[in-house]
């Protein structure tokens, strides 16, 4: 909690003094960690009655980094990490598409969520147990080559290698997206 006071402090020292911190992450934060960014709006408001100061929605990100660094208890530059993992990921998926993902869908959302925690699983050695690679790449080949190279650079940025049974499951959502694309 202590990390979390020290930057609500310079955060509000910033916006006094008409300082902005950028932060690229803001709206995959918004997705990833919905709870703690809601948590950090509300200190917003508390913050704008109580010191008359307006915080932006790039700090409001890293608030909500720092909240849900302390109830995972782990480091905030792990949950950055994290979120730009799967900015990243969202970023090649886009990429291979040739299309931006609308981030208002229900399909980007279970992209996210999805890629959180195969990266998740991956940093723990976590394996699924369903694979459905078999199934994925006969019905969605194109979806199916993308995850492979995705998960494969992802892989490398990571420093670990993505199991074979999550290629599947990304493809999956990723036929998702694309499908949302054509509607």
């Amino acid at each position: 909690m202590l990390p979390l006071a020290d930057h609500i402090e310079f955060a509000v020292k910033r916006s006094k003094n008409n300082e902005q911190l950028k932060n690229p992450l803001t709206d995959d934060i918004r997705v990833l960690f919905h709870s703690e960014f809601k948590v950090a709006e509300a200190a917003r408001e508390i913050l704008s009655d109580r010191l008359g100061v307006n915080l932006t929605d790039d700090e409001i990100g890293y608030i909500a980094l720092h909240v849900h660094s302390s109830i995972m208890d782990q480091a905030v530059n792990q949950a950055m990490q994290m979120a730009e993992a799967v900015r990243e990921c969202v970023s090649m998926v886009e990429k291979e598409t040739g299309k931006k993902i609308d981030t208002m869908s229900l399909s980007y959302n279970r992209l996210l969520n999805h890629i959180r925690y195969m990266i998740a699983r991956t940093l723990r050695g976590e394996v699924i147990k369903l694979d459905m690679n078999d199934y994925i790449n006969a019905s969605a080949a194109n979806s199916f080559q993308m995850a492979t190279k995705i998960c494969k650079e992802l892989g490398k940025s990571l420093g670990k290698e993505i199991h074979d049974a999550e290629i599947g499951y990304l493809a999956m959502h990723i036929e998702r997206v694309c499908l949302d694309e054509m509607d």
